[in-house]
C-alpha cells in the first residue's frame, strides 16, 4: 500500500478546488454574457451571478431566450461553492500541519 503525505493531499485538493472553481467562472462565462446582451441585466449585475442562485439571476437566465454555446440554458453555483471548500480545506489543512524540520 502507497503511503500519502499529508503535503501532497493539501495540494492535491488545492488544485481540485482551483480546477472546480474555473470551471465554474467558465460556465458562467458561457452562459451570462448571452444573458446580458439579451436582457435588462448589466455585467454588474451579472458578476454575482458566479456564486449565487438569486431570483434575479434565475429570472434573467430564464427569459433570455437565446442560444447558447453547448446548449448550456442553466447555471449552479454549486460547482463554485464545492471548489471554494476544497480550496479552504486545503488551505485549513496545509496550515495546521506541523511544519517539516530543516
Amino acid at each position: 500500500m502507497v503511503a500519502i503525505s499529508p503535503r501532497v493531499a493539501c495540494a492535491v485538493l488545492g488544485w481540485l478546488g482551483a480546477v472546480a472553481v474555473a470551471a465554474a467562472f467558465a460556465w458562467w462565462a458561457v452562459l451570462f454574457p448571452s444573458v446580458v446582451a439579451n436582457t435588462g441585466l448589466t455585467f454588474g449585475e451579472a458578476v454575482p451571478c458566479v456564486a449565487s442562485n438569486s431570483q434575479l439571476c434565475e429570472l434573467e437566465t430564464a427569459l433570455c431566450g437565446a442560444r447558447h454555446l453547448f446548449g448550456i440554458t442553466s447555471y449552479s453555483p454549486t460547482l463554485f461553492w464545492c471548489g471554494a471548500a476544497l480550496l479552504s480545506a486545503s488551505l485549513l489543512a496545509g496550515s495546521v500541519l506541523p511544519q517539516a524540520k530543516q
